[in-house]
Parts: structure tokens; sequence; C-alpha cells
């Protein structure tokens, strides 16, 4: 096997004998490392053995050709950096080579300045390549780590500051004043949301690393739907909003988790209570074809800015509305998205400012 020197190790595959030991002699010159195979199956198999860093292939060979190459390089090998080499240097052919997987071409015939400057900017491409991936896994990594930071030092103490101002106005009983029980109140207001925050965090920051996997168990669309209408009453009534329900009587299970679905719904009727006006009025209908169970939830609150609606389901992304009456934690729809993947369905909104919004959950039968 061949070492790499600092400078790189390049293999050139050509059924040319002339461009193979002009490439050698080029590159020999310029301080790489240089292997070279005379047709296709050679090369694959000597870039197998070697793991170039760069090779340049051609792209019109007998048997297996250069794109043929590409798409088997590209993935067995990490890192490696694809330059087609051809006579036939048509934008056709070039952008062809690209997608699927080459960094660059080079024409026949080409000098050996032309030939280093390709080479060279095939090294920086691959450098850069390297401190992306490196600098992506160190950010998983730090993901990671917040994750366990998350868990371990910030639940804990939340739940113990909520245990104490629950202990306090127990203690204190009838000696605090109006003013006293409100500041305790704020500040359990403050604390759930926080929790909720660190929960929702915590739940996507499962789903996106593989630890969530709904579980596989037939689910009841119309038992989740009446379990999140009771859930929310109390909120809706408090804010004076009405529920409707419209469940076809012939709704199928699905397979999924029961909980996490739950919470959708719920987090979703939560949002629209947000946002909906004392007097208005939340639908909740549920449909089924050939294909999908899907359910709809609709509000006659404020309504979501066109320009806004692309971005609901990002992480920490809020849309502001006169009707809030407490600050979410921005991560509410973004988990919902995430749990219907995660159950191979999708969430979609459609709004109208001033008029309302709509929810629609699919879920595969």
């Amino acid at each position: 096997m061949v070492e790499k020197t600092n400078k790189g190790l390049i293999l050139v595959i050509d059924d040319e004998e002339s461009i193979r030991d002009g490439c050698r002699q080029t590159l020999e010159k310029s301080g790489y490392d240089v292997v070279t195979a005379e047709n296709g199956e050679e090369g694959v198999r000597i870039a197998r053995e070697i793991q170039p860093d760069v090779a340049f292939v051609d792209l019109k060979m007998p048997s297996i050709c250069g794109i043929e190459i590409i798409d088997v390089l590209s993935k067995d090998i990490s890192d490696i950096v694809l330059i087609v080499i051809t006579g036939y240097a048509s934008i056709v052919s070039a952008v062809d080579s690209m997608k699927r997987g080459a960094y660059d071409y080079l024409p026949k015939p080409f000098t050996p300045d032309q030939l280093r400057a390709v080479a060279m900017r095939g090294f920086d491409h691959r450098n850069l390549k390297i401190e992306t991936r490196k600098l992506r896994e160190e950010k998983e990594q730090m993901e990671k780590n917040f994750i366990t930071f998350v868990s371990h030092e910030m639940r804990s103490p939340l739940l113990i500051v909520e245990q104490y101002l629950e202990a306090l106005r127990t203690v204190a009983g009838g000696c605090l004043d109006k003013d006293a029980n409100d500041i305790i109140e704020r500040c359990n207001k403050r604390i759930h949301g926080l929790k909720d925050l660190v929960e929702h965090w915590l739940d996507i920051s499962h789903i996106e690393s593989g630890i969530f996997t709904p579980e596989k168990k037939p689910v009841d669309i119309p038992g989740i739907i009446m379990r999140s209408v009771e859930d929310m009453t109390p909120l809706y009534h408090i804010r004076e909003l009405s529920m409707e329900t419209d469940i076809s009587e012939d709704i199928p299970e699905v397979t999924g988790d029961e909980e996490s679905l739950v919470r959708v719904l719920a987090n979703i009727m939560g949002n629209a209570a947000k946002y909906t006006p004392s007097g208005g009025k939340v639908s909740i209908r549920a449909r089924h074809d050939e294909y999908y169970v899907s359910i709809s939830i609709s509000d006659t609150g404020t309504g979501i800015p066109k320009e806004k609606l692309p971005f609901i389901f990002e992480p920490f992304y809020r849309v502001k509305g006169k009707e809030e009456k407490q600050r979410g934690s921005g991560l509410g729809l973004n988990f919902c998205k995430k749990i219907m993947e995660a159950h191979g369905g999708k969430i979609e909104v459609t709004s109208q400012v001033g008029e309302g919004t709509t929810f629609v959950l699919e879920l595969p039968k």
C-alpha cells in the first residue's frame, strides 16, 4: 500500500497511457504521491486499497465509464475528491458528473499548469470537507452533552424551586396578602414555562438522535381527540372559547405512540387558545381516505401572516399575537412536526390574517 505524504495521494484513472504518464510526472514534481490505473475495474480496486485523497477519472473509458466510477468511489471512500478528465468538455457532461459526486472537471487537452491548479483546488476542497465534517461532529457532541446537562442540571433545580414555592404557600397559609400570592403565582407560571421548554428540548433532541421511537401499538384516533379535548376544556373555559368536534364514525386505528400524539393535539389546541380572542371557536375534525387518517384543528383567531408561515415549525420561532397571554417556548410546533415525521405522517398549516388558522395532521393507515 502506498503511504500518503504530507502533500497528498492522487489516483489517476485513464485508458490513455500518455495521459497517465503525463499526469504522474507533473503531479509528482509538485510533491504529490501518484498512482495510476488503466481502466475502471483496476481503478476501483486500487482506490479501495490505497484510499486516495483525490482521484482524476477519465469520463470515457471502455467497460466501466467514468460516471459509474464516480458513483462507486463517492460512496465507498470518505472525503475523496473526484475530478473528471474528459475529451468531451461539454457543459452537459460536466454538470452530470458533478451531480453524481464529482467536484470539478479537466478538459483534454490540458497543460501541466492547468492540471496542478485543479489538483490544488481539489485538495483545498477536501480540507474544507474534512473541517466541515469535524465541526459538524463537534456540534453533534456538544448537543449531546447539552442534553445531559439539561437533564441533570436544570430539571432537578426547577422541581425543587417549584416544591419550595408550594411549601411556602402551604406554610404561610392565610398570612400572605394578595400581592404576595400574585408573586408566587407568577413564579409558578415561569417555572412551568421553563419545565415545558426543557421537556420539549429533550424530546426533540431524543427524536433527532434516534433515541425516540414511537411505540408500535394500535391507536384509537377518536379516543386521543377526546382526551385532548378534555385536557383543554378548563383552559378554553377560562378563555371563553367554544370547542366543537366532528369525527367520522368509521375512523380506523393507526399504529403509533398514543401519548406523544395526545401531546401533539394538545399543543396545537393550546396554540389555538393563545391566539383566539374570547368568544372564538376551535373546531376539531377527523376524516380518512384510502391511505391516511387526517385530523384538522381550525380556529377563528388572529391568523398567521403569509410571510411567517414557512418558519413556524422552526425551533424557537414564535409568532407574536395580541391575544397571547403567556409566552411559549418556541419549540412546540417543532416538536409536533418531529413527532408526526417519526410516525411517518406530516403536519401542514394554512392561515388567513384576521380569520383564523387550520392545522392538518395526516397519519398513515
